[in-house]
């Protein structure tokens, strides 16, 4: 499968449009937009994570083909930096996705999917960013949240694993992660 690369606008809109409700609809929202960092409470972490209404986004997403989109890399980026909850998130779906590399049974897709979830919740919950970061690393994430959602409702196929594995890529070519 082929992945599109999207121009920034239209990948900024979208991952507005997908989560412009959820991360700053704290009470911390105005602390957190004037420092650009991200703080969500546990309860919206669980709607990231595939257990809420950004469930239904990222099913919406795949929908129309834009799950499988790679947040742009423009020529000449700079690798933001991330924090260390993000580093030990995406360490942990890493090795989620290295679980599903050889041809498992379906009770182990859905416990390295849910591995998966459980990371990108605790991803929600600790990581701050600055804003632009923070809305490519939600792009990604929602990404992630598309393929884990698809391996949930049919363990059986082993396509989304392309798409979570994807999205890593994307996401290693966008921050300085010491452990890619």
């Amino acid at each position: 499968m082929g992945f599109k690369q999207v121009p920034k606008g239209l990948a900024l809109a979208l991952t507005i449009a997908v989560f412009g409700s959820g991360c700053a609809a704290d009470s911390n929202a105005p602390a957190a937009a004037a420092t650009g960092a991200h703080s969500v409470p546990a309860a919206q972490a669980d709607a990231h994570a595939g257990n809420g209404p950004h469930a239904h986004d990222a099913a919406h997403a795949t929908e129309h083909g834009q799950a499988d989109m790679d947040f742009p890399v423009d020529e000449g980026h700079q690798f933001w930096t991330p924090d260390a909850p993000l580093v030990e998130g995406m360490s942990r779906i890493r090795a989620a996705i290295a679980g599903l590399e050889a041809d498992p049974d379906p009770a182990t897709v859905v416990a390295r999917a849910s591995d998966v979830d459980a990371a990108i919740g605790d991803i929600f919950t600790h990581c701050k960013l600055d804003i632009e970061p923070d809305i490519a690393l939600h792009a990604i994430l929602a990404r992630i949240m598309a393929a884990t959602q698809a391996l949930h409702a049919n363990p059986v196929d082993a396509s989304p694993v392309a798409d979570l594995r994807a999205a890593v890529v994307n996401y290693e070519a966008l921050f300085d992660d010491p452990n890619d």
